[in-house]
């Protein structure tokens, strides 16, 4: 985590927004919006080390909503989790390009057909039913085959929402974790927000921030430690776990044989 190598592109141009990566079965899966804070696309390299992108597998999830900048993690089971941004409650343009809600889609292979589950993270306010509308910079100058329009609709909700955003997951010890741009509503101080749960099927939930500005984090796990990388001044490092209380046990060697014979109850600390 100190020293590093440069072994030349993983990926071509058109990958520009890459957000998040994955390693599965000897092979690298890398995912970018394309174009900007829309459809997640994926990259596969069988070779880190040959200085030669990989083969670009095209779109992986035809995401109804806007604003990906996705987060993609594997379960146990070796399933791929694609944790979103969705913009359709809230004008983005206003909030850091966040939003109070994240979509979370599964796919088997990683490379295509994401069915949409329930949301991981659901802050939304009361919606109005009213329409409002915003632009977005990228969509048709990147892309215009597929949008003709800069412009989105989203609905609007009271009060003002906290947004959170550029998600980055990991899991470690049979919980996983998200982190995030964290823009409250009440200040405005951008920082790393970040979520727990013990099934990636499940709810999360909120566990504090950290840091301060717009961070667009990553978060990485290496001998024992968690370390948080932001597009800031200062990264973070950490032994975790990061839980809001772990379970204990004490056993005691009664009889002197090196062996624990007496151990207490489980119980939360």
């Amino acid at each position: 985590m100190v020293n590093w190598v440069h072994h030349g592109p993983i990926t071509e141009k058109a990958s520009a927004w890459m957000t998040t990566a994955e390693y599965a079965d000897g092979k690298a899966y890398f995912y970018y919006d394309f174009p900007n804070d829309q459809d997640p696309h994926v990259y596969v390299d069988s070779d880190l080390f040959d200085g030669l992108p990989g083969e670009n597998k095209g779109i992986a999830y035809d995401d109804p909503s806007h604003g990906s900048d996705c987060a993609i993690i594997r379960d146990l089971d070796g399933k791929f989790h694609l944790i979103l941004e969705d913009w359709s409650p809230i004008n983005a343009q206003k909030h850091a390009w966040d939003s109070p809600l994240a979509a979370h889609a599964v796919s088997d292979d990683g490379l295509g057909d994401f069915k949409l589950l329930g949301p991981p993270v659901d802050e939304r306010t009361k919606p109005t039913g009213k329409i409002g509308t915003y632009t977005h910079p990228h969509w048709a100058k990147e892309h215009p085959e597929r949008f003709k329009t800069n412009i989105a609709e989203y609905e609007i909700h009271e009060p003002e929402q906290n947004a959170y955003g550029d998600w980055a997951a990991i899991s470690i010890g049979g919980r996983y974790y998200l982190f995030c741009d964290y823009d409250p509503a009440d200040t405005r101080s951008m920082s790393v927000g970040w979520f727990t749960s013990k099934d990636i099927n499940e709810p999360f939930t909120w566990c504090g921030n950290i840091g301060q500005g717009h961070p667009d984090p990553d978060i990485m796990f290496a001998e024992g430690r968690f370390y948080l990388a932001t597009q800031q001044k200062n990264d973070f490092v950490s032994p975790g776990p990061w839980v809001e209380g772990v379970e204990v046990r004490v056993g005691v060697d009664t009889d002197n044989d090196g062996a624990i014979d007496d151990w207490q109850e489980w119980s939360a600390v």
